[in-house]
């Protein structure tokens, strides 16, 4: 065989020899992951600035956040968070700080400050997310999708009730149970080359509702640092929303100062305390409403008023049904109207109500329903496991 072609052949053999063995020798994706949450372990503190952006059917939303952390050995650990840029005007200047073991919450908007205990936020999110699930606040179209899930309790999570991931192979072992992971390629980001993994949802470990929704999870980390510098959840149909690190430093030391708030001498003080539903009975009600109180003459039968909810000076009536389900009347001033209850007009329909119009929103069963309107000053809605006709009555009956 000429000479010359054996020196060719040799060259492709090492070529290929070399090329398998840099192949061999990059990480898996498991392997990335993994090298992540072992040098989230090492972290004490770290600072950093965030990008942040969400676009959904409803709206788009984008901002940027200023973040200093650092670790507790026995307390939750102290932060600060304060907005730079936010689509939404009035959380421009937002700051929330914790040293451990009080929260401060300020909004420069309103110029009030919201503070308590780490556990009393907590706390008031899992009263939250359970009266909204029990139609307090009625936003159908999220209702719907999130309604199983269910946000942990403290509690049980502290008796071990949780599976817990005993070491960052067991949590990647836990994690690839759900999802496929593959690597995506790779991109420059906070100054250096990071490494994007991507995280599809295996269908058939995941709940009914996400073949309607879909969407997949990409990760950004730092092949120097090992940290994770971007998150983007996309191709779904209902939202789509990422974090971009912009500039971050980790164990570098933070001043302790930043870990406490100062509170303005102007601002109102409002408590943790102040913000907790109080439940009254319907005289206490009647007798503590800034407004006449009205509640329906008419309901399904056997429908039971079980509660009455003070919150943010609106009155939340409670009422539970005997084949099951509830529904809601609520009061209250239009500056305390909830947000939860804004979809947008494409979702809804005019409906005459009490001698004005309101908002009708109807599930595609029409089995759960949202009726609000505003007769002066005040707001009113009727919310819960109903038909629209059974709706529109009872609002009709409030006297």
């Amino acid at each position: 065989m000429n000479k010359n072609l054996w020196i060719v052949i040799s060259i492709i053999v090492v070529v290929a020899v070399a090329a398998a063995a840099v192949i061999l020798l990059q990480p898996s994706a498991e392997d990335i992951l993994i090298e992540a949450i072992e040098t989230a372990q090492t972290l004490n503190d770290g600072h950093g600035v965030f990008a942040f952006s969400a676009d959904s059917v409803e709206r788009d939303d984008y901002g940027m956040f200023e973040v200093w952390a650092r670790s507790g050995d026995e307390s939750h650990g102290a932060f600060r968070v304060e907005v730079l840029e936010a689509s939404e005007e009035k959380a421009v200047g937002a700051t929330i700080v914790s040293d451990g073991e009080t929260l401060w919450a300020y909004s420069p908007s309103e110029n009030k400050v919201f503070v308590g205990t780490a556990e009393e936020a907590q706390a008031m999110a899992v009263e939250a997310q359970a009266m909204m699930k029990d139609g307090v606040f009625f936003d159908e179209y999220l209702k719907e999708r999130f309604d199983d899930f269910e946000m942990p309790d403290k509690e049980q999570y502290e008796k071990g009730d949780y599976q817990h991931p005993e070491s960052p192979e067991e949590a990647v072992a836990m994690l690839k149970e759900y999802v496929t992971l593959k690597k995506s390629g790779r991109e420059k980001m906070a100054g250096e080359t990071a490494q994007i993994i991507t995280l599809e949802p295996i269908p058939e470990q995941m709940p009914s509702e996400y073949a309607a929704v879909g969407g997949v999870v990409n990760l950004w980390f730092g092949r120097d640092s090992g940290l994770p510098l971007g998150m983007a959840f996309t191709g779904s149909s209902l939202v789509e929303f990422g974090v971009t690190v912009l500039e971050l430093e980790v164990n570098a030391g933070i001043d302790d100062s930043l870990f406490n708030f100062e509170i303005p001498a102007d601002a109102e003080v409002v408590t943790f305390a102040d913000l907790e539903p109080q439940s009254l009975t319907l005289e206490e009600a009647g007798a503590a409403a800034e407004f006449e109180l009205l509640t329906p003459s008419e309901t399904p039968e056997g429908a039971t008023l079980v509660d009455i909810v003070e919150m943010h000076g609106a009155l939340v009536q409670h009422y539970t049904l005997p084949e099951g389900g509830s529904f809601t009347v609520a009061q209250g001033s239009v500056g305390n109207t909830p947000e939860v209850f804004g979809l947008s007009d494409a979702e809804s329909q005019t409906v005459d109500v009490r001698g004005t119009t309101g908002q009708l929103f109807e599930s595609e069963a029409g089995d759960k329903v949202l009726l609000t309107w505003t007769e002066g000053d005040l707001f009113f809605s009727v919310a819960g496991d109903l038909s629209a006709d059974s709706v529109l009555a009872i609002a009709e009956s409030l006297e």
